[in-house]
């Protein structure tokens, strides 16, 4: 069997055991990155409202060329990184959905016990730096 790449040949069982403990350490990396890209979001809302806060705000008037261009300090290094880790995040997903379009029920046994893993263990990030409520963001592909 071939496991994303052509190079990636699953022909024993050690083979098979090593692709499921990756493609766990993949689904729990993807959790991770979703949570820590929330981080950085509330960091960059929190230093907005700070900025804000020092001057006089305009109700109504917080659009996107306020953000960058007007009195606000949100850095524009915060926004790239979130781009740059934006497309890190979808890449792994296609990554793991193409693993799952495999259809081999171990693999898709780890990154759904994976995801699940990761969620155990980063969800509960959404609390400290969401609103805690129950839809998740930037929830595409998982």
């Amino acid at each position: 069997m071939t496991l994303l790449f052509p190079s990636w040949k699953i022909s024993t069982v050690h083979g098979l055991v090593g692709s499921i403990f990756a493609m766990l350490f993949l689904s729990i990396f993807h959790e991770g990155l979703k949570s820590f890209r929330e981080y950085l979001m509330h960091v960059a809302v929190k230093s907005l409202d700070a900025s804000c806060s020092d001057a006089k705000p305009t109700p109504g008037k917080r659009n996107w060329r306020s953000i960058f261009h007007g009195n606000s300090k949100l850095p524009l290094l915060i926004h790239v990184i979130q781009s740059i880790l934006q497309v890190i995040q979808i890449g792994v997903a296609y990554l793991l959905m193409l693993a799952v379009m495999t259809y081999n029920g171990w693999i898709f046994l780890a990154i759904v016990f994976g995801l699940g893993i990761g969620y155990l263990i980063f969800g509960w990030t959404k609390f400290l730096y969401g609103d805690g409520s129950i839809q998740d963001c930037n929830d595409c592909c998982s």
